[in-house]
């Protein structure tokens, strides 16, 4: 309302694509291509910085080197977007002021992820944008939390070592591995219900149906996987329990004080955990704190004064300095306080030092045997308001005004396919398969299509969801997943 210029850059014409100044529909899992085409504007039309780059980073000599590779040329033709609004972009980055680029978790869900925020992360550097005010980057709010509100107990297994760890995204892989050592014959789910949520979802079921698997869930509602649980405990809701509730879009703290007491046996999962050591007959004192004492551990570096408050008021304005521009004199949270264009430590961690793209295997431009079998990229969409992940979908007044599951599909991919708006189509690939109506529809590209993420099995005939589709690689570093480069294909059930 203020004269700013909003640009979205997404894939899918989102409801906030249709309020910006300019939408820009890249090809999906393209983006890190087009953020280097920007980068090699910005410096063969010395659009940059030079006194911010020269002070607060290094590595541009070799970075330069690199961009030449990248002119909008190259990326017009991997993104499926004109030179020209390439240019345009660029050079509006490059000479509007304050300019910020807003991104959440999108594009992290890609086998690539990591290194396309690294992309993202160095515009704002050769530009100088955190010099001012409202300039520079920002994924989410999350980050000012964690001095604020802390984890103060590790415990080990009694020996000084931790115990294995395994990755979430691989569940289903952990639960069916036979050459897993040792295998996994127990498994506590709590605060998630992963048959919904984690990719090749179609695996965890398998998993789950062992005979030798012992599962326990905690939960306020008969979930996908509870139902595969040999043990259900009745969970609390935040209405039933005191907590503390950080957030992703500004800098409050709340506090949740409970509105009623907890109904019929149901305990919060911090009571559940205190029974569950005294049964097994552990000693540790710290499994023992109640809710309070846990909560006025985490808070230990608030103030007595501003704990009261919080308490009191039920927020409280994290005690951030707010002294200017956050990096407009350098200290990033790095070794030498500056922006690394070149890495050593991702040299030496075997990734390359340099901004880069490099196409998914499983997505527009990876393996062609794949895409002769699977020609359609699938983006899995989050609900339009209704839904948080996979919670709320199953109530009455959530699901229902909803509508229903669709699968989303471009009007020449349709054709192609003998497909109508409407139709009911069949979505399948090797991990599995779901029979949803298709919508013909103008928000998406050609050559790929979107379902909505967070829809229960009962929702697609009790045959999957959309995870049963997706892809479990992980990113290249950091320990996310690819969910969003997944291949599917399409045809009339």
């Amino acid at each position: 309302k203020d004269g700013a210029t909003i640009v979205v850059i997404d894939p899918v014409r989102t409801v906030t694509a249709d309020s910006a100044d300019w939408f820009v529909q890249p090809l999906p899992g393209t983006d890190g291509a087009l953020a280097l085409a920007m980068m090699h504007v910005l410096v063969r039309d010395d659009l940059i910085d030079d006194d911010y780059v020269e002070r607060h980073t290094h590595g541009f000599e070799e970075l330069r080197a690199r961009l030449a590779e990248w002119p909008p040329e190259r990326a017009a033709a991997i993104c499926g977007l004109a030179v020209g609004d390439i240019e345009r972009l660029a050079t509006a980055y490059g000479t509007i002021r304050p300019a910020a680029i807003r991104t959440l978790i999108g594009a992290e869900h890609r086998e690539h992820g990591a290194m396309f925020f690294r992309n993202l992360a160095c515009l704002p550097a050769l530009v100088g944008a955190w010099k001012e005010r409202g300039g520079g980057l920002c994924r989410s709010s999350g980050v000012w939390f964690a001095d604020f509100v802390q984890n103060a107990v590790t415990l080990d297994g009694g020996n000084g070592t931790r115990p294995r760890a395994i990755n979430m995204n691989h569940l289903g892989r952990a639960l069916t591995d036979p050459d897993l050592d040792p295998r996994i014959h127990a498994l506590v789910v709590w605060g998630g219900n992963p048959l919904v949520t984690v990719p090749d979802s179609e695996t965890i079921r398998r998993g789950l149906e062992r005979d030798d698997l012992f599962t326990i869930v905690s939960e306020q509602f008969l979930t996908d996987t509870a139902r595969y649980a040999d043990v259900v405990f009745p969970a609390t809701t935040q209405l039933e329990q005191r907590d503390v509730v950080t957030a992703w879009g500004h800098l409050y703290l709340g506090w949740n004080e409970p509105a009623i007491e907890p109904r019929g046996e149901a305990v919060p999962n911090t009571e559940l955990w205190r029974r569950l050591s005294r049964a097994m007959g552990f000693d540790d004192p710290a499994l023992y704190a109640d809710d309070d004492e846990l909560l006025d551990t985490a808070l230990r570096p608030l103030t007595g004064d501003q704990r009261e408050m919080l308490r009191r008021d039920g927020f409280l304005r994290l005690p951030v300095a707010d002294d200017g521009p956050l990096f407009a004199n350098g200290g990033f949270p790095t070794p030498d306080g500056r922006v690394a264009l070149y890495s050593e430590r991702l040299a030496a961690e075997g990734h390359d030092p340099l901004p880069t793209w490099v196409p998914p295997r499983e997505g527009p431009g990876g393996d062609p045997e794949l895409l002769r079998s699977y020609p359609l990229a699938l983006m899995t969409t989050k609900s339009r308001s209704r839904f948080l992940n996979s919670s709320y979908s199953h109530l009455p007044k959530h699901g229902p005004l909803e509508g229903e599951p669709q699968l989303e599909i471009d009007a020449a991919d349709a054709a192609a396919r003998g497909i109508s708006d409407g139709q009911a189509v069949r979505v399948w690939n090797d991990r599995g398969e779901l029979v949803v109506r298709a919508a013909v529809s103008d928000r998406v590209r050609s050559g790929m299509v979107t379902l909505p993420f967070g829809w229960w099995r009962a929702d697609h005939g009790g045959t999957g969801s959309a995870n049963s589709l997706t892809n479990d690689t992980l990113t290249d570093w950091g320990g996310g997943v690819a969910f969003h480069d997944t291949l599917v294909e399409v045809t009339p059930a």
